[in-house]
């Protein structure tokens, strides 16, 4: 039976705000030389919380928040309680974080685009990556220029239980807006972490490749092409009947 789009899931990095390539080993940088100096740590904090990040996408954690997942295994690594670093990581997102907009740049219509697909009547999802805590999705959506936005549901550490590039993450979000993933189309530019994860739990998806890759996608019936060729896809099959 045919299937209507009523939800579009969106990523943030890449997608609605452009990152430098050094925007994570800046972060990583400067959370070992303020974060761990003020938990009075040798600087291997950053260390702890990259193979941290990488064991909590690498699963489902079933009924545990992603958020209380990562900071149990961070506070077995450094031997620090949760509410420490948990208070010197709020400083830090306040007072630091926002240094890195330098490495960041919004893209162009980022804000209309969203604003468009509302006005089709569908439902607009912030799908970022959510190893990061809400304080700092949201002053990066700051940097992308669409802090005002009124998104219906935004993915952060602290309400999900999976993060990308496992499905989980993906099936997550269609149980929060009891909305089945059939009836979703995710729009990201990450082959690996948006595309194909959002694919197998049967979501549609469109890949932002704006012509930056040169090589072909295996995944024949892949949607792909800037940004705003979303838009007329999306006024063009109203019915959005996808069989």
């Amino acid at each position: 039976m045919a299937k209507t789009i009523s939800v579009v899931g969106i990523d943030l990095d890449g997608t609605l705000l452009e990152l430098s390539d050094q925007f994570i080993a800046q972060y990583l940088l400067k959370v070992d030389q303020w974060v761990a100096s003020r938990l009075r740590m040798e600087p291997v904090l950053a260390k702890a919380i990259w193979e941290t990040t990488v064991w909590a996408c690498s699963l489902d954690h079933g009924p545990t928040l992603l958020e209380d997942a990562f900071f149990e295994r961070l506070c077995s690594l450094i031997k620090i309680s949760r509410e420490d670093i948990k208070e010197v990581f709020q400083m830090f997102y306040q007072e630091v974080f926002p240094e890195l907009q330098r490495l960041s740049h919004p893209i162009v219509g980022a804000m209309g685009f969203l604003t468009q697909i509302q006005a089709l009547g569908l439902k607009v999802v912030l799908l970022t990556s959510p190893v990061f805590p809400r304080i700092a999705i949201d002053e990066r959506l700051r940097w992308a220029g669409i802090e005002g936005f009124p998104f219906d549901w935004i993915s952060s550490l602290e309400v999900v239980h999976a993060a990308k590039p496992h499905p989980a993450y993906y099936l997550g979000a269609a149980k929060t807006l009891d909305i089945a993933p059939s009836n979703w189309l995710m729009v990201g530019n990450d082959l690996e972490q948006d595309i194909r994860p959002a694919r197998v739990t049967g979501m549609h998806t469109w890949w932002v490749s704006d012509g930056r890759f040169d090589y072909a996608v295996p995944d024949e019936d892949v949607l792909k092409g800037p940004l705003h060729d979303v838009i007329p896809y999306l006024k063009a099959h109203s019915s959005l009947a996808i069989e």
